[in-house]
């Protein structure tokens, strides 16, 4: 009788530890499923444990363990289409150059494959063959190797309008910057947000001579972010003690972008050449063209920095002041308009430039507030676009143009010289 009693009360439990394995195996197929077709990659990661759970309830309670085979048939198919599909066509992304803290490049040759033959004038930022990464992790010359310089006086830091995306490398930030007679140091990578720049400074800073000028760029467009995403940033950048298991899963992050799965169920952009060619008449007379969605007079303000995006720019700025904490170098922090801003500018033929975004003015003021150097790009994009009549920007992306990027070389040797005037006069 006891043998009986003790054979019915552990068979339940052991049919359910064995139902385990199978459902966290079916599970991790389906979880991988969401994440070719969700938004966010934390979709599947919750998606996970309630797969897990579901399944292991239904193969222990009602006896389904025989079906499995059955249940995998989609999640394998679609992932197994996926995977030689990857094997063929190999995907390249810039993104899977960087290194973990986002902080450079890893050294090597990073390819650029556009979509279509680009040759409309003033369009090549989609046109780029090539780009070379220096030893340094950071952009090069690919004609003769040249690179940033060992000792660094003059510093900037910042995303792809710093980097230079879709400009062949004659036409970027350091070769314009020595043209004004300015050899300086461009640390530039594309898609980086502010707490990225902090990791570039860090990983640059033995570089920088003691007096030497640094100015880090914020992006309207995309760098007023919320405290979420900043925090996550940070988690990334202080995950070396497991670097293997969070390379496998940035690597998967990025390979399901790339996935003919997730372009069925993701909304496909308008090619920008498909638009409406806008041809707007600035004040100097000029002609400047834009492929855009409407009519560049309108414009509505994006909404006022919320409190996340508030957090996120003071927390920004402590950690910054910790960084510089014992140096001596004169840190700047300029503001990037969007484009929209700039082109209803173009539009209205406005005398002078019109701070209408409202994020770059909460932005402004609140760097005015706890920072010595905060510059607005605006004015002096605007000024100088109507004096010379080109345009700043490609005609089909918001990046700078060649003429852009040597407003912006201009703009920073200005602010440099300020920088020094001001320092010496305290």
């Amino acid at each position: 009788m006891p043998r009986t009693i003790c054979k019915k009360t552990k068979t339940p439990y052991l049919r359910g530890l064995l139902a385990f394995i199978p459902s966290l195996l079916l599970a991790l197929l389906y979880s991988a499923l969401i994440a070719l077709i969700g938004t966010h990659l934390r979709g599947a990661l919750i998606a996970l444990p309630v797969w897990t759970a579901l399944l292991w309830y239904a193969f222990w309670k009602w006896n389904l363990l025989r079906f499995t085979g059955f249940l995998a048939v989609v999640p394998v198919s679609v992932l197994a289409f996926e995977i030689i599909r990857t094997l063929i066509h190999p995907p390249i992304y810039a993104y899977d150059a960087k290194v973990l803290d986002c902080s450079h490049y890893k050294p090597g040759l990073l390819a650029y494959v556009p979509k279509k033959d680009r040759s409309i004038p003033d369009g090549r930022g989609w046109g780029l063959k090539g780009v070379l990464i220096g030893k340094d992790g950071f952009r090069a010359d690919p004609a003769t190797g040249e690179e940033n310089p060992k000792r660094c006086d003059l510093v900037l830091i910042g995303d792809s309008m710093i980097f230079g995306s879709g400009l062949p490398y004659s036409d970027t930030l350091r070769p314009a910057l020595a043209s004004v007679g300015a050899d300086a140091c461009v640390f530039g990578v594309s898609g980086n947000m502010p707490l990225d720049y902090l990791a570039t400074l860090r990983y640059v800073e033995k570089r920088i001579e003691k007096e030497g000028h640094i100015a880090i760029y914020l992006y309207a467009y995309n760098d007023f972010v919320g405290l979420s995403k900043y925090l996550r940033r940070r988690i990334r950048a202080f995950s070396a003690s497991f670097e293997r298991l969070t390379k496998l899963v940035v690597y998967f992050d990025l390979w399901r972008q790339t996935t003919y799965t997730r372009g069925l169920f993701r909304k496909k952009r308008k090619d920008a050449h498909s638009l409406p060619l806008w041809e707007l008449k600035i004040r100097s007379g000029d002609i400047l063209k834009f492929y855009y969605s409407r009519d560049p007079k309108i414009y509505n303000s994006p909404s006022r920095l919320n409190i996340q995006q508030r957090a996120t720019l003071k927390s920004f700025f402590e950690d910054l002041r910790q960084i510089i904490r014992d140096r001596t170098w004169r840190v700047s922090i300029v503001f990037i308009p969007d484009t929209p801003e700039m082109m209803v500018n173009f539009a209205r033929k406005n005398s002078k430039y019109q701070h209408l975004d409202q994020r770059r003015i909460d932005a402004l003021k609140m760097c005015q507030e706890v920072w010595p150097s905060c510059e607005d790009l605006g004015p002096y994009l605007y000024k100088g676009t109507l004096t010379e009549g080109k345009n700043p920007y490609f005609i089909d992306n918001r990046h700078f143009s060649a003429f852009g990027t040597r407003l912006v070389a201009e703009h920073y040797v200005r602010i440099a010289q300020k920088t020094l005037r001001e320092s010496a006069a305290n």
